[in-house]
Order: C-alpha cells, then structure tokens, then sequence
C-alpha cells in the first residue's frame, strides 16, 4: 500500500514539483559551517546567540503579514518571493564580516523564510484536500522533507570541503545558486485554495484568535513552543562542540570543517529517514504519543553530552530526528482543524509564536555557554524543557 502511494505521489505532477521545490529548500553547502563562518569572524556565543535572536524575532515580525499575503495574493507567488530574498541574502551572508552586517543579513532572511513558512503547507494541504487526499498530507511531506534531507546530506558535507579547501564564502554562494532554482520551480506549479480576494486584515485577526486562543489549538501551541525552542538552542552550539570533539579524537584543526560537515551529512541521513517515514510513525505511535515522548528524548539526550564528549554525534542525530517529525506531525495537527481561507496565516501565527520562543533560550544559552560550556548550557536547558512539558501536562493536556 506504502508503495503504491508514493508512485501515485511521483505521478501527479504538481506534487512532483513540490517534492522538487522542497528538495531546493533543503539543499545546503552551508549547514554544517554556518556558525564556524559567524565564529571565526571573531564573535563569541553571546553575539551568535543575539544574531540567531535577531533572525527569530524577525520571523515573529513577519509571520502574520506574510502569511496573510500568502492567502490573499497566493502562495505560490509568496513562496516565490521568499526564495528569491532567500537567495540574495545566502549570497550577502558569504560577504560579512561584522555583527552589524550579520544582524542585516539575518533579518533579511529570516522574512524572506516567513514568505515560505505558511504558504507551503497550506499550499500542499490545499492541493490534496482537491483529491481528497488530506489524509496522505504527513506522507507527503514527511517523504519529501526526507528527500531534501538525504540529498542535502551530500551538499553538507560538500561544504565542508569546499570551506576547507577554499574559504568559508564559496559554500554560500553555492547555496544561492540552487536556492534561486526553486524559483522556476515554483512559478510552474497551479495556485490552490478558494482565493483570497473578500480575506480581509479583520478576518485574519479573528481566524487567529478564534483558532489559536481555544480548545484545541491553545496548549498545542504552546507545547510545541517549548519543544522548539529548546530544540533550536542546539543550532547554535553544535558546530563548536563537534569541531571540539574532532580535535580531541585526533583530527587535524585543517580539516575540521570537513569533520563536522561530515558528521552534518549523517545527522541529514538520519533525519531524513525518520522526517521520511512521519506518516507511519502517526499511524503507528499516534501524534499525542510522539509529543509526550519526544520532549523526554531530547532532555535525556542533552544531559548525556557533558559525561563523554563523543555522545554528541548520536545525540545531535537524535534531536533533527525529533525536530524534523515534530514539525511534520505538528503541522497536520493544525491543518486538520483550520479551513482553507485563512490557513497560511494560522500556520504562519503559530510559527510566529514559535519563533517568539526561541529567543529567550537562544540569548540565555548563548550566555551560560560562554559561562559554563555549550554542553553544559544543553544539558541545563533539556532539564528545563522535561519539567516545562510535565508542567503543561498538568495544566491542560496540549493533545
């Protein structure tokens, strides 16, 4: 049945070119070098915490607007537009050098990704629900974002070399370039859902508020919140903790970048199997299940990395494992209850809210890390998530 499924997926072109878009989004030479490039421009963990804040608060900024643009002018025209900021900011970013530079870099950024964070599923969602094929939407995009994570994989660890051989620059501007090709990719596909033209400001502030302030969205949402942003405190800190355990292992410090880039394309193997497979794992586990659980794993992940310095490379497998599904799986979650009109800007509130959490976490782990160390800031904050999720258990169950 599995089978049959995803050779019905590839036949349908129009999901044969989301599958195509998603694999340009995920696509990367800059991974697993992005945060050693910010490093070695001379700013400390504090100032990569601040930077990553500054991407995360101008998410929140742009969420709700770019949302709404993407249900009233289209999302396919959104998406667009998104990547094409995408790319000429992957380009800026190989050019930096200050933290004022970065911090514009990074904003820049950080709207171009709310052009595509709503629009894309709510662009999939509205594409299946004409077949009446909503169920398949984890499917779908659990094998899709696996794809893009397995051939992504290869571009990861391309990158490193490239940093190693050349310079930190040249894998940005590689990234671009294949960025920039999701664009014709984009423009080819049909735009979906009942239009926006009567989708009014007014409207979307009341599809928010009755959706996202209620039963059973509410505590959803701020669950998953938490989740995230303990989760995405690790992005700023695995790449240092990596290349210190590659050099304590023997490797030589010219070629660890290629190290970590290398341990980059394994974390993207692993997650892509598993973002690959989300479909079965809500059929299998159930949704509320992998979100009891998932919180658990990370904080028994995070408290092991300060005992012995190699747990690192499974325990950052792990966690883009259970990032990766989480978004899936959160994801369908919304879009099974929310209409059509109005679903880009949920979606994008929600992420709006998601983004608002990363930011305490990123600027205070950015400052114990460099009181204590990175391991010792992800060990203290996976405490904090296992007794945040056991406190909002309590409260009023999120699922």
């Amino acid at each position: 049945m599995t089978d049959q499924r995803t050779v019905r997926d590839f036949s349908v072109t129009p999901v044969a070119k989301y599958y195509a878009y998603k694999t340009t989004e995920y696509v990367s030479f800059t991974a697993a070098i992005w945060i050693l490039f910010v490093r070695s421009q001379g700013l400390s963990f504090a100032e990569v915490g601040a930077l990553n804040s500054i991407w995360w608060l101008a998410l929140v900024a742009g969420e709700i607007p770019t949302g709404y643009l993407g249900d009233r002018l289209g999302r396919r025209s959104a998406m667009s537009l998104g990547t094409a900021i995408i790319a000429i900011s992957t380009v800026a970013m190989g050019l930096s050098q200050t933290f004022l530079q970065f911090a514009v870099v990074y904003a820049a950024w950080a709207i171009g990704q709310t052009f595509r964070s709503g629009s894309d599923d709510a662009w999939l969602y509205d594409l299946l629900e004409e077949t009446s094929e909503t169920h398949e939407f984890a499917n779908v995009r659990g094998r899709a974002t696996g794809i893009g994570l397995a051939i992504g994989a290869v571009t990861t660890l391309a990158g490193g070399v490239l940093a190693d051989v050349a310079n930190y620059s040249v894998p940005f501007f590689a990234t671009a370039v294949v960025t920039a090709l999701g664009i014709p990719v984009l423009l080819s596909v049909p735009e979906t859902g009942d239009g926006g033209g009567d989708f009014t400001p007014r409207k979307a502030i009341r599809v928010i508020r009755n959706r996202l302030t209620q039963p059973p969205l509410r505590s959803f949402v701020v669950y998953f919140a938490l989740l995230f942003g303990v989760v995405n405190m690790a992005y700023i800190l695995d790449q240092p903790i990596l290349r210190a355990v590659a050099v304590d292992l023997g490797i030589p410090e010219s070629a660890t970048n290629t190290a970590v880039s290398t341990s980059y394309a394994a974390f993207s193997i692993i997650a892509a199997g598993a973002t690959y497979r989300s479909g079965w794992i809500s059929d299998r586990l159930g949704v509320r299940r992998w979100f009891l659980v998932s919180p658990l794993l990370v904080a028994v992940s995070y408290a092991v990395l300060p005992i012995f310095g190699p747990l690192a490379f499974p325990v950052f497998a792990v966690v883009r494992g259970v990032n990766n599904v989480s978004g899936v799986l959160g994801n369908q979650y919304i879009n099974d209850r929310v209409d059509s009109v109005g679903r880009a800007t949920v979606l994008s509130a929600a992420g709006m809210l998601y983004s608002l959490a990363v930011v305490p976490f990123e600027l205070a782990g950015g400052v114990v890390a460099d009181v204590v160390s990175p391991t010792g800031a992800l060990a203290l904050f996976g405490g904090v998530l296992a007794v945040g999720a056991g406190v909002l258990w309590v409260v009023e169950r999120p699922i």
